[in-house]
């Protein structure tokens, strides 16, 4: 068979005529024509089919070919583009910048990557991931043939994710699986101290963790379960300060299961650690400050529910603090000062009040009132606005109640000072009355008259009992030493507590021999320290039964006395002891005690040189033991000296008195006892007599009218005349135990007026026992 022509092998046109070669074995030109269209179908087709941009260009830019989606992306026919330059359809790449890269395409004969585009008509910007190929012919590049898929979606997301990741405040990291850094944001390369990236990359990660176990387990836990959250860590910055940090970090896989990298981010938490430290010592000294403020602290909302209270509620009111949680402000106060406590809430809560003080009436626990002293203000939000109200709140029970004690005082003052000068203008005519009818009882004729002269004598004496009364009601603070027995006080003070001591069903059973020596004391001072420690067992038996009993016991020691009050009441606290003589401390304030009673004890025992103490009884009760010094009666009888009247026989004595009553009763009491008596009424007539003659005794009175007689004394104390007389002021006022000390210091004698010439005669001779009969100046 001969040889045949290889036909050519471009497409025609459907229009173009060709003349084939015949040949026995040929395919008839219509199946030819046929196969060929169909050719062209299926290639459209498949173009058509792709999901990128499908073209082909010749090497001057005029478009050859090109598939549907180009065609759509443009909104034009297939006529309109097909034949045209590319350059009619983009803004970019530029002439230029195509014309620059074109050489090295021709060279190369591909390239790919992404290529950034925008058309005419279109604002945005559209990103291409192009393959690009040459098409060659005959050696020579004649075109370009390529495929372009739109990727300006994952490449705007890749941007914000760059961005994002160049922007956040948190450290972000990819790391291999080995723990070497690919990767981090510009916030973990501050946040560890480096000055670049690149600086932080070449550091080797171990380094940056200050506690490998923390870095060994970070590793396994997202070895095991792929995630971590929030895994507090220390790592080390460039400089070595450390800084905490809490890390999230996930494990990436590929389809394998095998790790690929880890990626992650930091959240510097040092400052808040140490903002959070800060706070919780703030919030310990704030709770501590609360705890030891002498105050109540109390927040309440605004429909006054209490939000808040200190625990010290329940050393003052016996409510714990939880017991005023969510309870109301009404609730609790007394009901006549319910109204304005709620008004003053009111006023703080609307703004008219922006601080205010209040007291006002509240319940205790165990029963009673207690006065409470207020101070509140607004408390409000970062906004301004009222959400309640704080406040401290004092309990000032006890200092209202020492108020008022210091009106009463202030009161009982003025009347003391009306007291005493009414009592020093009885006791002059009560001293007359004294001395005239001790006078006549000694020529008293028979008994019918002495009856009736001691009748005067004994009434008398009882009106100057009271007088002496009054001036201790008027001076409260003197005290008046003398001997006494104690188990003659421990009557009085039971006498005194028979009211409640029988209400109480409480028996007192007295123990106290009566050959007992007695002591020197204050008589109502001493007193008191009975009664109160009497009623104090009264209020702790009446706490835990009935009835009761009360054991007194006095017995002797060496030199001093014991006295031991016993009670079968609950005893004292062992935790309390130490505090129950403390001033203001007491454990009956529901009852209305001030807290003052055992303090007063102790100061009174201890001014009369004795100690008091708090012990357990037998019986499981309260004990007070108190030891007071004994007078020693043996020594004094001893070292007494018999009186005499003859020693103020032919004594010369010098009167300063001017009451007349007074003078004229002295003169002739003493001149009956053998005394050259002189009398004068004012204190330069005496002291005339004074410089220009001599007395063995001078006796003055305290007040002489307009004078002083305390000044004349001073007087002739400070002059030569001071050595050559003895001296005795006579008062009617009650002077304290320091004045009459101090004047006895300087051998004056103090007499206490109304008194008898007995008296008067028993203490001129004790001052003249030591005197010789010719006085000369020392």
């Amino acid at each position: 068979m001969g040889r045949t022509k290889k036909p050519k092998t471009g497409i025609p046109a459907p229009n173009e005529t060709r003349s084939w070669p015949k040949s026995s074995n040929s395919i008839p030109r219509e199946e030819l024509f046929g196969l060929v269209a169909r050719s062209q179908r299926g290639f459209r087709e498949l173009i058509d089919s792709f999901d990128r941009l499908a073209f082909n260009v010749s090497i001057e830019g005029r478009i050859q070919v090109i598939n549907r989606q180009f065609a759509d992306l443009l909104g034009l026919s297939f006529g309109a583009i097909v034949g045209h330059s590319i350059e009619e359809f983009i803004v970019s790449p530029t002439h230029e910048e195509i014309a620059r890269i074109l050489p090295r395409f021709v060279e190369e004969r591909f390239w790919s990557g992404v290529v950034p585009v925008r058309w005419k008509g279109m604002p945005q910007m559209h990103y291409y991931d192009c393959s690009l190929y040459a098409v060659v012919k005959n050696g020579a590049v004649e075109g370009i043939s390529g495929l372009a898929r739109d990727v300006s979606a994952q490449r705007e997301a890749e941007s914000r994710f760059s961005d994002l990741f160049e922007t956040l405040h948190e450290g972000v990291y990819f790391s291999a699986p080995g723990g070497e850094l690919l990767d981090v944001n510009p916030a973990m390369v501050r946040m560890l101290g480096y000055e670049s990236k690149e600086e932080l990359l070449k550091e080797p990660v171990d380094q940056r963790f200050v506690n490998a176990t923390e870095r060994n387990s970070l590793a396994d836990e997202l070895r095991r379960s792929g995630s971590v959250r929030d895994v507090a860590l220390s790592l080390r910055r460039k400089d070595g300060s450390v800084i905490r940090v809490l890390n999230s970090s996930v494990a990436i896989r590929n389809s394998a299961g095998e790790f690929v990298r880890f990626q992650g981010s930091l959240v510097d938490i040092t400052e808040r650690n140490e903002m959070e430290r800060r706070l919780r010592e703030e919030q310990e000294f704030v709770r501590r400050l609360v705890a030891c403020f002498p105050d109540i602290i109390v927040v309440l909302d605004p429909n006054g529910r209490y939000t808040f209270v200190s625990p010290r509620v329940e050393e003052f009111l016996g409510y714990t603090a939880h017991d005023y949680l969510g309870a109301e402000l009404r609730e609790r106060p007394h009901p006549e000062d319910r109204d304005s406590l709620l008004e003053f809430f009111r006023k703080l809560t609307s703004g008219e009040v922006s601080v205010g003080a209040l007291e006002y009436r509240t319940a205790h626990k165990k029963g009673g009132w207690r006065t409470v002293r207020a101070h509140a203000s607004p408390l409000t939000n970062a906004e301004g606005q009222i959400i309640g109200v704080v406040a401290s709140a004092r309990d000032v029970t006890e200092a209202k109640r020492m108020e008022q004690q210091l009106m009463q005082s202030e009161k009982l003052a003025a009347i003391g000072q009306m007291v005493s000068g009414v009592a020093h203008e009885l006791n002059n005519p009560l001293t007359a009355i004294l001395g005239v009818s001790d006078l006549l009882l000694e020529k008293a004729a028979d008994d019918d008259a002495r009856r009736q002269l001691q009748l005067i004598h004994k009434q008398a004496r009882k009106a100057a009992e009271l007088v002496q009364g009054l001036l201790m009601f008027s001076r409260p603070s003197t005290r008046q030493n003398q001997r006494v027995r104690v188990s003659d006080l421990m009557d009085r003070a039971i006498g005194l507590q028979k009211t409640e001591l029988e209400g109480r069903r409480i028996i007192v059973e007295m123990d106290a021999p009566s050959d007992l020596p007695p002591i020197q004391a204050d008589p109502q001072h001493m007193t008191q320290v009975f009664v109160n420690l009497i009623s104090n067992a009264v209020q702790a038996i009446a706490s835990v039964s009935d009835h009761g009993r009360i054991g007194i016991r006095v017995k002797p020691l060496p030199d001093q006395q014991e006295i031991v009050i016993d009670d079968d009441g609950p005893g004292i606290r062992p935790d309390i002891r130490s505090k129950i003589f403390d001033p203001f401390f007491t454990t009956h304030r529901t009852s209305g005690g001030s807290g003052l009673g055992l303090t007063i004890c102790l100061v009174i025992v201890k001014e009369h040189g004795g100690t008091i103490e708090a012990q357990t009884s037998p019986a499981g009760g309260a004990r007070f033991r108190i030891v007071l010094p004994s007078v020693n009666v043996a020594a004094d009888v001893k070292t007494a000296r018999p009186a005499s009247r003859d020693r103020l026989k032919e004594r010369s004595v010098l009167i300063v008195e001017d009451e007349a009553g007074i003078r004229e009763l002295l003169e002739h009491g003493l001149t009956e006892q053998g005394a050259d008596v002189e009398t004068v009424e004012a204190a330069e007539i005496a002291w005339k007599r004074i410089t220009t003659g001599r007395y063995d005794l001078v006796l003055c009175d305290y007040n002489l009218g307009n004078e002083s007689g305390s000044a004349l004394i001073e007087r002739i104390l400070k002059s030569e005349h001071a050595h050559t007389s003895r001296f005795v002021l006579m008062t009617g006022e009650l002077l304290s135990n320091e004045d009459i000390s101090q004047w006895e210091k300087r051998g004056v004698r103090v007499l206490q007026k109304p008194f008898q010439l007995s008296e008067l005669t028993a203490l001129l001779q004790e001052a003249l026992a030591n005197t010789p009969a010719d006085l000369k100046p020392a």
